[in-house]
Formats: C-alpha cells, structure tokens, sequence
C-alpha cells in the first residue's frame, strides 16, 4: 500500500507555481511590452524560426491549434505577427514577425521583470540553471510518455 505523504505532489506544486507566475510575468509584460507571457513565447519562437506555419508552432510549444489559432489572431490583429506564402511551398502560409513584433520583443527583452529578479535571488548563483534543466527533462520524459502512448 502506498504511504500518503503531507506535502502535495509535484505536479500540484508545478501547476500553482506555473499559474501565478503567469499571472505576475503577464502583468509586468503588458506594463512592459503590451504582451502576455504566451504571446511573448509565440513571436519569440516565430522570430527564431526561417519558416514557421500554425500547426509547427503549436507543436513546438506544446499547445493545441485552436489556442494557437485565437493567439496568432490576436497578434495579427495588433500587427505583430503576418502570414505569408511559404519560400518553400506556394500552397503553405507561414508566420512572420512584423516591426511591431519586433519591437515588443525587444521591450520585453529589455524589461527587468520583478519577479525574475526574486526567483533569480531566491535560487542563487548557477542553481536556476540545475532547476531548468531538471524541469527541461521533466517535459522530455512526458514527452516520451505521449510518443508511447500515441505509437
């Protein structure tokens, strides 16, 4: 029989951390940027990428295409993002940072959030880096759990 233990399980304490740390990050991004945390991530990974359509980008950052669908709506809609025709295949659109995406970028980039700062003092020198990383293969092994499950 397995023991019960007081203290909540990791995935309980990932969800909460994971939920108000969006809540703060978002605040101090809109302040900063006129972005959320999510959106942020969205052009991040657009403005990295040579050619990037939807369903690429939901993969990438593990979100189902109807949220990926209603963001790159909104970001168009603010003139961050646009669709082009894909260089590689006529028939394919692909997202593309537009100026103002860049510039929210940089004005995010360039925002000295609050609560980076007290997450990066409460961890210490080098120790943020080992907790990335332990999370970073969290997700590689759901990963793996999911490509399992599905094949």
């Amino acid at each position: 029989m397995e023991t019960r233990t007081k203290n909540p399980r990791l995935y309980s304490r990932l969800q909460i951390a994971a939920q108000q740390m969006r809540k703060v990050t978002d605040r101090q991004l809109v302040e900063a940027a006129g972005i959320t945390a999510p959106q942020l991530g969205v052009l991040t990974r657009v403005g990295a990428a040579e050619e990037l359509n939807q369903t690429s980008l939901a993969r990438d950052l593990r979100l189902n295409d109807s949220a990926i669908t209603a963001m790159v709506k909104r970001l168009i809609g603010l003139g961050m993002l646009e669709k082009t025709r894909s260089r590689s295949d006529s028939r394919a659109w692909v997202l593309k940072l537009t100026g103002n995406g860049e510039a929210a970028i940089d004005c995010a980039s360039n925002a000295m959030l609050s609560i980076n700062q007290r997450i990066d003092a409460e961890f210490g020198p080098g120790k943020l880096d080992d907790f990335v990383a332990k999370l970073n293969r969290i997700i590689d092994l759901c990963d793996e759990e999911q490509a399992a499950a599905e094949g």
